[in-house]
């Protein structure tokens, strides 16, 4: 009897590069939603050819996780999301319990694509909160509220249980550290398995960085 030779684990990360705001503290690489809309059919296939390049080389390895970031890709249409997914599975291997995660941000139009993204192949669910306060998500560009925050990662629960994660961020100019833990509270009350905490960075080239100087 021969044994099953293990394929070497690999991990894949794929961007998407448009956002619908740009937020003053991002220092990501994006570009805002043209005036005329993102033409999805183009930029799907240039992701599909840059993942023939990319994956060619390593089709005796296998797929432990896709990532797709941003950007913003929860501004995808999900078909072609599942398109993308289907592609990596073709040229490496999915494995059984491989892990597939998308960013969003919680505003409405993002939250009701949801199901849609989760029967395209998306299993597991990052959302962008960053804070609880709608005063300083105003100040940071962001469009939604921190109730529309809770609510979204409320909702990914139920479709995707235990595979979702958010973002928090602490440092905001003028935040009190009473304030903090109460945003933290909150956020435990509201969390599934994971919650990614970040401190505010001041990063050259952006809004934010500009406004400090």
């Amino acid at each position: 009897m021969t044994s099953r030779i293990a394929r070497v684990p690999l991990s894949l990360y794929v961007h998407w590069p448009y956002c619908s705001f740009l937020c003053k503290f991002c220092a990501f690489s994006k570009a805002r939603v043209p005036s005329q809309g993102v033409d999805h059919e183009q930029i799907t296939n240039a992701l599909l050819r840059e993942l023939r390049t990319s994956l060619m080389p390593h089709r005796d390895k296998e797929l432990h996780s896709i990532y797709f970031g941003g950007g913003t890709p929860s501004l995808a249409l999900p078909r072609n999301i599942g398109r993308i997914i289907e592609e990596a599975n073709k040229l490496v291997p999915l494995a059984a319990n491989a892990e597939v995660t998308l960013e969003s941000n919680p505003t409405t139009a993002e939250v009701a694509k949801m199901l849609d993204f989760k029967q395209a192949g998306i299993n597991r669910y990052s959302i962008g909160i960053q804070t609880l306060d709608d005063a300083t998500l105003r100040k940071m560009g962001r469009l939604h509220t921190g109730a529309e925050g809770l609510a979204a990662v409320d909702r990914a629960k139920a479709l995707f249980p235990g595979r979702v994660t958010f973002d928090m961020i602490f440092g905001f100019e003028s935040q009190l550290l009473r304030q903090w833990q109460t945003e933290l509270e909150t956020a435990l009350s509201h969390a599934d398995r994971h919650i990614s905490i970040y401190q505010l960075t001041v990063e050259p080239g952006t809004p934010l960085f500009r406004d400090q100087r």
